[in-house]
């Protein structure tokens, strides 16, 4: 307000020194006089000289002013961003090409055990072990050909005996030219994630070997007694052993299943393809639900205008996908009904499609979509422990073999399960390649 004040007298100054000169110019009819010119020569030195003054004490200093408040929240921004970066859980690093430290934030200089950033821009890849330097260089070089973020996970090895597992992030600095002239290094340990990984596998080798191997010696044991190949038993004996073992095969069929989710989803899961005639797997995969439609008194029919579908998929697999879509199926279908399932080939496309229809409540589009699902539950899946995993393992094997499967439920109370899988697979790596 000040400025502005003084600014608008000083103009008023200039536009008052102006009038009063051209007004005596005006009396003495605009003819020469000398005090006439020595009083106008005043006013206009009086003018320039305030021109002089306001521009070199207003627009310079409030222009310095405006410049030291910008350069003010820059340096705070600079600070902000310094301590940010300062502050992550995890290394960030600039190296140039010439593979020379630029800068490094508080972690890194802690990794490579630096008390003073300048003692950074010392250090070089000799630090590194042998092994860790050339695969930094392998690393560089393909960023500088292509340009592009390279993510990794490996142990790095300093000269000083230190070693991290650590994930990589490099994203390469680009000049005017798009050149590659330098790297920022993200890292983040990943030493717990690894720890965490082996406890996971010993709870895997622990849960196969000390509960898998014991029910199915349960089971064999249980056979060999309801089949009286260890003498005679009475009905009663015989009704209380096979609500044993039906327990005990309920038991091994959830550790399978969680045995093969957790592959699944470390990518440990390795197909073994063969010719697979598709009536003959479903067949079996029938039989095995076959007490429970008995309860239910359920029928199944099967429509195939080609007896001879088959396929090239993980017959372990496959059966697997479709034992637990079936069981799914025959739990939720209503009683006294039947299970149409159609068998056929898209010649077009050459892919073999498989579709169970049956009647049962309603599903609604957001349980469609969530069904399969690893971590959802429903009031209709919790009603059978395991369910949950079932149809998640179920659309994994599928999705493995290049396949999808699509859910369609009418108001009706019709539901529809079609799975779509080709007749020739051209996965030859671990399931999630494929």
């Amino acid at each position: 307000m000040f400025r502005r004040a003084t600014l608008k007298i000083f103009l008023y100054c200039m536009l008052l020194t102006t009038i009063v000169s051209t007004i005596l110019c005006a009396m003495a009819n605009f003819k020469f006089s000398l005090p006439v010119f020595g009083f106008s020569l005043l006013c206009n030195s009086i003018n320039v000289f305030l021109v002089v003054y306001i521009y070199k004490h207003l627009f310079l200093e409030e222009y310095e002013e405006r410049e030291n408040r910008l350069k003010h929240q820059i340096e705070c921004s600079s600070a902000h961003l310094t301590s940010i970066i300062n502050n992550l859980p995890l290394i960030a690093l600039i190296i140039d090409k010439n593979y020379r430290f630029v800068t490094g934030n508080t972690e890194a200089l802690k990794f490579f055990d630096i008390t003073g950033e300048k003692q950074f821009g010392k250090l070089s890849l000799d630090v590194f072990e042998r092994d860790t330097m050339e695969l930094i260089k392998e690393e560089n070089n393909l960023i500088i050909q292509n340009k592009k973020t390279f993510v990794s996970d490996k142990q790095v090895k300093l000269k000083n005996g230190k070693q991290q597992w650590f994930r990589i992030r490099k994203v390469p600095i680009l000049d005017k030219r798009k050149d590659v002239k330098g790297f920022i290094v993200f890292g983040r340990n990943i030493d717990a994630e690894r720890d965490a990984q082996k406890q996971r596998e010993t709870y895997i080798s622990t849960l196969s070997h000390d509960l898998k191997i014991p029910t199915l010696a349960q089971i064999r044991a249980l056979e060999l007694i309801v089949n009286e190949k260890m003498g005679k038993i009475n009905d009663g004996q015989r009704e209380i052993l096979n609500l044993t073992l039906d327990s005990c095969y309920c038991m091994y069929d959830m550790l399978s299943t969680i045995l093969a989710t957790y592959k699944y989803e470390n990518n440990d899961m390795t197909l073994n393809y063969e010719k697979i005639h598709m009536l003959k797997l479903l067949d079996e995969c029938f039989s095995k639900s076959y007490k429970d439609m008995r309860h239910k008194n359920i029928r199944i029919k099967v429509q195939a205008k080609d007896k001879f579908v088959s396929l090239y998929a993980d017959k372990n697999q496959m059966k697997k996908a479709f034992e637990n879509l079936i069981n799914y199926c025959v739990s939720n279908a209503y009683e006294d009904t039947e299970i149409v399932c159609e068998i056929g080939k898209h010649n077009d496309e050459n892919n073999v499609f498989i579709s169970l229809g049956f009647e049962s409540p309603y599903v609604s589009s957001e349980t469609i979509q969530n069904m399969f699902r690893m971590y959802t539950t429903s009031a209709e899946k919790m009603d059978k422990v395991g369910s949950s995993l079932s149809l998640y393992l179920a659309k994994q094997i599928i999705n493995a073999h290049n396949g999808k499967i699509n859910v369609e439920s009418k108001k009706s109370n019709y539901n529809n399960y079609s799975i779509e899988i080709p007749c020739i697979n051209e996965c030859k790596l671990s399931a999630i390649a494929c």
